[in-house]
């Protein structure tokens, strides 16, 4: 190590979304030691929230000569290697943004970006709840469904950088429309959004349930939150849909292990954390009844550790190690 890597102790770790922009300056092993969020505000255009960032990132430190590079998470399609951000659903006209050579112009110190669930799954792997293991898959199941796929220590990007689109693997052919112009996807059968209208139908074909008094009878009052609080309580109909979408997060599991022969699947985001005791019985059951047995055997679904913080600590992993942009 040179004199300079060694003062250059620290990464900025940004984690770019299209409600909040959150960026955290991180020391080498990973630990946060400031972070600062600001609204993204979309609606302003490419420019204003990329202005918004660069302020942002420089108010994190006053002391840019101990940041040895910039970690950065983007949510939709993005070339790892050029660190462009090919689109970003949530980020209006973010369309072929040269957000490397952007912040490199800024902050004159190496930039590498990433998709945010790749990220996450990087972030889980090195300081989360793969420590140790070599092969996994990571997949948050949120308002949408998205993953991140490690072979052998190192992130599995695909010819273009778009692997682990975990979500969008089709697993009813004559399904529901999905967001990405496909039918049957996992995420249009088991994000959030498909639970809330699973529970809306229900109600409104006469379902007898506790939501009812929670929503004042109202099934557009419907949330992800209220369906965890009526299971809790008991609630046969939230409990049900809940394991639903277990099946299907278990069939999607069964897929990307005859795939990918993984040691270990890691579940992130609202869904999977805050429903965890009713999706993962039906998830487990699933995976137990569909994968091949010699291939199901040993592998453990487990529940993320690092929450919120995983894509922006996998930012943070990026930056330090660079790893997953070697070919």
């Amino acid at each position: 190590m040179t004199n300079d890597e060694g003062r250059r102790s620290f990464v900025v770790a940004v984690d770019l979304g299209g409600t909040q922009i959150r960026v955290a300056l991180c020391d080498a092993r990973g630990n946060i030691v400031k972070r600062l969020a600001t609204p993204a505000r979309a609606a302003e255009g490419v420019e204003a929230v990329f202005a918004r960032l660069v302020a942002t990132m420089r108010a994190v430190t006053d002391d840019w000569s101990r940041v040895r590079g910039i970690g950065l998470g983007a949510p939709g399609t993005t070339d790892p290697w050029r660190g462009i951000i090919f689109e970003a659903p949530n980020l209006p006209g973010m369309i072929d943004f040269p957000m490397k050579a952007r912040l490199e112009d800024e902050f004159h110190v190496p930039a590498f970006i990433g998709n945010d669930a790749n990220l996450a799954a990087l972030g889980e792997q090195r300081l989360g709840a793969g420590r140790g293991i070599a092969n996994l898959i990571y997949v948050t199941i949120s308002t949408g469904i998205g993953g991140g796929i490690i072979a052998n220590n190192r992130l599995f990007l695909g010819a273009r950088g778009f692997a682990g689109e975990v979500g969008h693997q089709t697993l009813e052919a004559n399904g529901p429309r999905c967001n990405c112009g496909n039918v049957g996807c996992l995420e249009v059968l088991a994000a959030g959004p498909a639970l809330e209208r699973a529970v809306q139908e229900a109600l409104r074909a006469g379902r007898a349930s506790q939501l009812r008094a929670l929503i004042e009878d109202d099934p557009a009052r419907v949330t992800g939150a209220l369906i965890t609080q009526a299971a809790r309580a008991g609630d046969a109909l939230a409990r049900e849909i809940f394991a639903r979408a277990g099946f299907y997060i278990g069939l999607g599991l069964v897929s990307l292990q005859h795939n990918f022969d993984t040691e270990l699947f890691v579940l992130g985001g609202g869904v999977a954390i805050h429903a965890w005791e009713f999706i993962y019985p039906t998830i487990q059951k699933t995976f137990d009844e569909y994968a091949m047995p010699s291939m199901r055997r040993g592998v453990r679904i487990v529940p993320a550790e690092l929450g919120d913080e995983a894509g922006l600590l996998g930012a943070a992993v990026l930056a330090m190690s660079n790893e997953p942009m070697n070919q």
